[in-house]
């Protein structure tokens, strides 16, 4: 068991240090696909998660050993979700992303 810990905790580390864990902002190329596509962002202290306006989208968060912290539903807006600092996993029907909050 504690090898399996020390091989997670040295993986986010090498992640971390090549900058995988940060959500990227959204390129500056326009595309009707992509304005309809679900977003997270990470600001200062809490994540960011945004649905297409019409649309409901369901979000899960996950701390990085998988355990479901909160789920939840945007219905065609932005929600705030304040989380304390950690690696999360955000998962929603089109993809999943790592993020990290500091």
């Amino acid at each position: 068991m504690r090898k399996l810990i020390s091989a997670v905790i040295l993986l986010l580390a090498v992640n971390a240090f090549s900058g995988q864990w940060f959500a990227e902002a959204a390129p500056a190329v326009e595309s009707r696909v992509a304005d309809r596509a679900p977003t997270v962002s990470v600001e200062k202290g809490y994540i960011e998660l945004t649905a297409p306006d019409g649309d409901n989208v369901r979000f899960e968060i996950f701390s990085i050993t998988g355990q479901l912290i909160k789920s939840l539903t945007v219905k065609g807006s932005t929600v705030k979700v304040d989380l304390p600092k950690g690696f999360y996993i955000i998962k929603c029907e089109s993809w999943t992303k790592r993020v990290m909050l500091r």
